[in-house]
C-alpha cells in the first residue's frame, strides 16, 4: 500500500513538473520560431470545390487496428469515414499482421533495430503512420475520428494553396502540443516523413511515465519537435490545419484515448485542474510557512 501511494505522489509531481514546463516551453517556442503556413477555414470556403490543381496527393485512405474488424465503439466513425468519401477514395484498413509486415518490407534497418523492440504498441502504431505516409501517401486518421464533410474539399484547398510544389503535408495543429498526428494529409516521398523515420531510434527510450514515453518518443510531441526543425520549401510544403479546419469542420472524435492508461488519467485531471491545483499549493506552502514560524515562536517562548 506504501509503495503504491509513493509511485503515485511521483506521477503526481512528474506530471505537475511536465505540465508547468511545457505550458511555458511550448508556446515560447510556439511564438519565437518561423510561422508554419496554415490551412484556415477561409481556404477551404475559397478551394474546396476546385478543380484546377494538378492532383498530387493519393485519393487513398488509410486506417488500422489489430484486425480487419471494427471495434463497436468505432463503427459510427468508421462508417462516417468512408460514407463520405465513397467514389472519391480507395480505402484501406490494415491489420497488425500487415502494419508490421509494410514497415519491414520498406524500412527494415528501423523495424529491426527500433520497432520490434519498442515496449508499446501504440508506438508501433505512431511509427507505422510516419513509414506508411512516405512510401505510399494519402489519408491516415485515426477510428476514433469521424469525419463530417468529404476530405475531397481539404486536399484540394492543399492543392490548391501549392499549385507547383512536388510534395504536400498537413498535420492538425494544436496548441498543447504543436503538432498532432490522428490525422495526416500527405503526398508519398514527403521529406518531412524521412525525417521522421530517420531520428525515431534517437527518442526510442523510457522517459518515466507510459504518458510520456508515447507522446516523446513516437507521438504528437515527437512530431512537434521535428516539425520545429523542417522547413517547408517550394519543393516540399508542410501546413498545419488551423484546430477549427481540424475540428469541428472536418472531423469529430468519439471513444478517443483508447492507449491511456492510469498516469494519463492523472496527467489529463492535473491539466484541466493545473489553475486551481497551483493555487492549492501556494495556499499549502502559505499555510506550512505559518505552523513553522508558529512552532518556532513557541519554542522561543518557552526558552525564555
Amino acid at each position: 500500500m506504501r509503495r503504491s501511494w509513493q509511485n503515485t505522489a511521483r506521477i503526481i509531481i512528474l506530471s505537475i513538473i511536465m505540465i508547468w514546463l511545457f505550458s511555458y516551453l511550448v508556446p515560447y517556442v510556439w511564438h519565437y520560431r518561423s510561422p508554419t503556413p496554415m490551412v484556415y477555414e477561409a481556404d477551404t470556403i475559397r478551394y474546396a470545390n476546385a478543380t484546377w490543381p494538378r492532383r498530387r496527393i493519393p485519393r487513398l485512405i488509410h486506417q488500422t487496428y489489430r484486425t480487419h474488424d471494427v471495434p463497436a465503439i468505432w463503427n459510427g466513425t468508421v462508417q462516417s469515414v468512408m460514407e463520405k468519401n465513397i467514389g472519391e477514395f480507395q480505402y484501406r484498413r490494415w491489420s497488425d499482421i500487415e502494419r508490421d509486415a509494410l514497415v519491414e518490407k520498406y524500412e527494415p534497418h528501423f523495424y529491426w533495430n527500433t520497432y520490434v523492440n519498442y515496449p508499446y504498441d501504440v508506438q508501433r502504431i505512431d511509427s507505422f503512420r510516419y513509414v506508411l505516409m512516405f512510401h505510399l501517401g494519402g489519408i491516415y486518421i485515426d477510428m476514433d475520428n469521424g469525419c463530417n464533410r468529404p476530405f475531397r474539399e481539404l486536399i484540394a484547398t492543399l492543392e490548391a494553396l501549392d499549385p507547383d510544389s512536388p510534395h504536400l503535408a498537413a498535420f492538425p495543429g494544436r496548441i498543447s502540443f504543436g503538432v498532432e498526428n490522428d490525422l495526416i494529409i500527405s503526398t508519398a516521398g514527403h521529406p518531412f516523413h524521412r525525417q521522421l523515420i530517420s531520428r525515431l531510434h534517437y527518442f526510442n527510450h523510457h522517459f518515466i511515465l507510459h504518458f510520456w514515453t508515447v507522446l516523446i518518443s513516437t507521438g504528437p510531441i515527437y512530431v512537434s519537435i521535428q516539425e520545429r526543425f523542417f522547413s517547408s520549401s517550394q519543393q516540399a510544403v508542410m501546413r498545419l490545419l488551423d484546430p477549427p479546419v481540424f475540428r469541428p469542420i472536418f472531423t469529430r472524435k468519439e471513444n478517443g484515448f483508447s492507449w491511456v492508461r492510469k498516469d494519463t488519467r492523472i496527467a489529463f485531471f492535473l491539466n484541466d485542474h493545473s489553475t486551481s491545483l497551483l493555487w492549492l499549493c501556494k495556499i499549502f506552502t502559505f499555510i506550512l510557512i505559518l505552523l513553522v514560524l508558529y512552532k518556532k515562536y513557541k519554542i522561543k517562548l518557552r526558552r525564555s
